[in-house]
């Protein structure tokens, strides 16, 4: 089971009906890169750690040619990868050119049932200074 430390803030958006309400924002630890994300894998399957790196290298680069070809990915644990575009309209599909009327792409994920259920037992705790040096470890997987 998980653990997410969370730290209130207030909402100061004048405009907004929920002027001066306080919520909650997740506190995130770091960023963890590939090298430290081959390091845990390594770790966890007790494979060589050069192998693991050949693997992620190439896990992640066909990620991105097969997204980047329309395909949907389906990633056991984690959910569904795919692209959507955000484009504008036009009146008539004859003024429709994609090279113009795309505005964004970006990149869905649709959570698999097992990582949406994993998140219902995450424990959450309150940290009230950001700027605290004293922050607990991050988790390790």
């Amino acid at each position: 089971m998980g653990k997410i430390f969370v730290t209130p803030y207030q909402n100061m958006n004048e405009k907004s009906d929920q002027f001066g309400w306080w919520y909650f924002r997740t506190s995130l630890y770091l960023t963890i890169t590939d090298d430290d994300l081959v390091d845990y894998i390594a770790r966890d399957s007790k494979v060589e750690r050069s192998k693991v790196y050949a693997i992620h290298s190439s896990i992640t680069k066909q990620i991105v040619e097969l997204l980047c070809n329309g395909h949907q990915l389906e990633i056991p644990y984690l959910g569904k990868l795919k692209l959507s575009v955000r484009s504008k309209g036009t009146q008539t599909a004859e003024e429709y050119n994609a090279g113009t009327c795309i505005k964004k792409v970006r990149i869905i994920l649709a959570p698999d049932t097992k990582i949406k259920e994993e998140l219902k037992k995450v424990k959450f705790q309150k940290l009230f200074d950001k700027e605290k040096k004293a922050q607990p470890e991050p988790p390790t997987p």
